[in-house]
């Protein structure tokens, strides 16, 4: 049986997030050469946007098989999620860049009831105190097409990302 409970303040809209795949550089040159329209942008830094998604989650997990040698695995986390996307340059082809911070700070868990997957585990095998990383996207515009390579979150039909723990 299990139960995940969360708790969201948010400044903006809570974007969804999605693992990111690296694109060719070639593409995106090769659209730059087809379409040599001007790119309406305001300015890398003017059309450049930030939000911060405050998260609190517990997870807690009740083991009902009496060969397992755990009865119960709960854990509580508060995370904070950083999504800094920049405008474009201004030009035929505008670049910008998009940054996503994410980190998590360990409320309690451990003790024996470590194991949810709510944090990962250390090098000892325990549920570790904070967690958290930095990825970057680089982007190209030209018209309304847009080219992304590095980090970045797309959000379709098909394709979503793990979004039922403390951090995506």
């Amino acid at each position: 049986m299990s139960k995940l409970v969360r708790h969201s303040s948010v400044c903006t809209p809570r974007p969804t997030f999605v693992r990111r795949h690296t694109l060719s550089l070639i593409g995106c040159g090769s659209l730059a050469l087809a379409l040599p329209m001007t790119s309406h942008a305001e300015g890398f830094v003017d059309d450049a946007t930030a939000s911060l998604n405050l998260r609190n989650a517990y997870f807690n997990r009740n083991f009902t098989n009496p060969a397992y040698p755990q009865g119960k695995a709960e854990e509580w986390t508060q995370s904070f999620i950083l999504d800094a996307k920049s405008g474009f340059t201004q030009g035929t082809v505008g670049f910008g860049l998009d940054v996503l911070g994410l980190f998590s700070e360990k409320l309690d868990g451990g003790k024996g009831t470590g194991g949810t997957q709510l944090l990962p585990l250390d090098h000892d095998g325990r549920p570790a105190d904070n967690f958290g990383r930095l990825g970057v996207a680089l982007k190209a515009k030209v018209s309304k097409t847009e080219m992304k390579v590095g980090e970045w979150m797309p959000v379709l039909p098909i394709l979503r990302s793990d979004d039922g723990r403390s951090l995506p």
